[in-house]
């Protein structure tokens, strides 16, 4: 339970509970934060005679079995004592001087302690978003190695299939396999040699294949049959799509 606590948003953690999805049936569940009662948003609940949805019935168990939210956070604040007691005189509205007399300290004392509870407060929203942006960072740098781990698998495939990437120059291609995995890398990687938004002659793309392998003819006819460039009914004209 504690690791639920931790893990709350600030205002789960005002409410006092969580809300959360079932997987199997995408239900709204809420649980509580203090112990494991848990309730479900489709159910109607019996309290005192009157029935009620899950989010009243999860506010009515919180108070009736742990009492306040307030207290219930304080005791795992990890503050002191003192300052467990200041703050809870302070949420009741009690006075300075009201404080002051029943902690048997100053009235300064009081008005410093409310000014340093301010102070923390401020540092921990700071702290917060730090630490956001500290997971968003996080979340970035994972994506970037996710990024970066298939184009480790692209440089070995390169490697595999071509004899030369500067100029681009092709060992062999697989006439057999049509839904091969490597044939289609083989597509790929050629018609990034064509510009976007570009109308070539055929000659011009005949003159761009040449040099990658000598059946140039069979790559572009392969690249038109699998959508990777597209030509007029008359062969005039050929253009990248992918």
């Amino acid at each position: 339970m504690k690791n639920k606590i931790e893990n709350a948003t600030i205002t789960e953690l005002k409410n006092g509970y969580i809300i959360t999805e079932r997987a199997i049936d995408k239900a709204k569940i809420y649980t509580c934060l203090f112990c494991h009662a848990q309730y479900e948003a489709d159910d109607i609940y019996v309290w005192k005679k009157l029935l009620v949805n899950a989010e009243k019935a999860m506010r009515l168990h919180i108070h009736e079995n742990h009492g306040e939210v307030f207290d219930n956070l304080l005791a795992s604040s990890g503050l002191t004592d003192t300052q467990n007691d200041f703050l809870k005189n302070y949420y009741s509205g009690m006075s300075d001087k009201e404080i002051a007399e029943k902690m048997n300290i100053t009235a300064s004392t009081v008005r410093y302690q409310r000014y340093s509870f301010r102070e923390k407060a401020k540092q921990a929203k700071m702290i917060l978003a730090l630490s956001e942006l500290l997971e968003e960072q996080e979340e970035k740098l994972n994506s970037w190695n996710k990024l970066l781990k298939p184009a480790t698998e692209n440089e070995k495939m390169l490697e595999t299939l071509f004899q030369s990437v500067s100029p681009l120059v092709l060992r062999t291609f697989d006439f057999k396999n049509k839904k091969d995995e490597k044939r289609m890398f083989i597509l790929k990687t050629i018609v990034e040699q064509f510009e976007n938004d570009k109308k070539y002659t055929e000659k011009e793309v005949n003159d761009i294949l040449k040099p990658i392998y000598e059946d140039f003819a069979t790559i572009r006819r392969s690249l038109i049959d699998y959508g990777f460039m597209g030509r007029t009914s008359d062969c005039r004209e050929y253009w990248r799509i992918l």
